[in-house]
This record gives C-alpha cells, structure tokens and sequence, in this order.
C-alpha cells in the first residue's frame, strides 16, 4: 500500500491555492476597512454644509405672507461681553414682516453644537419674549437651519423659494 506524499495533489486540494473558506476573513476585514474610509469621507463631506462663521440669513421686510410659519424658537441673549442675558423668543413671523439679518458669529462644539449669531432688523417677537432690534443670540444647529430655510437659505439677494 502507498503512502500519500504531502506534496502530490489530492482530492480534497484544489490545483489553484488554498480554498474559498481561507479567503473570508481577509475579504471581511477589506469590506470593514473599505466601509470604514467611505464613513469618514462622507462625514468629512456632510462637515461642509454646517453653517460656517460669517453666513448670513437675510428677512427682506415683508418677504413671507402672514402666519406661515408657525414656529417660535427660544433663545438666550448673550451681552457684548458675552455673559448670559436672559431668555427671548424669535418668532419667524415677526422676523420676516420687518426684515432683519442674522450672521453667525462663532460656533461652539461642546458640550453640543451651538452657534452665537447677531440679529440685527425688527422685533423678534409680537410681544412677550422679544429680544430686541439688535442682538447676540444662541441657537441650536438645527434652529439655524429652522431659520435659514425660513428665509429662503443662506445668503444675500433673492433665494427662489417656490410656494
């Protein structure tokens, strides 16, 4: 009877290297290192649409017929020094009968992503709660975003909003 040399082919073996099952984990772990560098560019990209210091968000007076927007966003007022003031409103209504601009002023990362902007036009608010013709406010990321769609975008000069 005949020994199986190590080095002669078998059947089990196949001709062209070692089976599919050996390739698994390496092609695992491409697809994590390819999943991996696709996230970090996405997010690297998405960084680009966050409101930068500098942008503007302009009301021209009288640009949004009455009541359409039914949003009030609460803020705190920050004085020239840049201690708190107190709680006001801005109310997009208001804000866009009598016009007025807000520019983002600086943005702060922790403890969340807030941004200090400038408003400077009208009232903010009907009654109670307005913040002036000309103040330091801090809103949310997502309440910039709330009053940059409000006004058509980012931006000077006519947006095209459809309605």
């Amino acid at each position: 009877m005949r020994r199986s040399d190590q080095h002669e082919p078998g059947r089990n073996s196949t001709p062209h290297g070692p089976p599919l099952a050996a390739w698994l984990p390496v092609l695992a772990a491409m697809a994590i290192m390819i999943t991996g560098c696709l996230s970090t560019f996405l997010v690297l990209q998405l960084d680009g649409f966050r409101p930068k210091i500098g942008d503007m968000v302009v009301f021209p007076p009288g640009s949004q017929d009455s009541e359409m927007w039914q949003l009030t966003i609460p803020v705190t007022a920050v004085s020239a020094t840049g201690s708190l003031i107190g709680d006001c409103v801005l109310d997009l209504n208001v804000m866009a009968a009598d016009g007025g601009s807000i520019v983002v002023e600086s943005r702060q990362t922790e403890p969340s992503l807030e941004y200090m902007i400038h408003w400077a036009g009208g009232r903010t608010a009907k009654e109670t709660g307005n913040c002036g013709s000309a103040v330091n406010v801090i809103v949310s990321r997502i309440d910039l975003q709330r009053l940059a769609n409000a006004a058509g975008g980012f931006g000077i000069g006519t947006k095209g909003m459809v309605r």
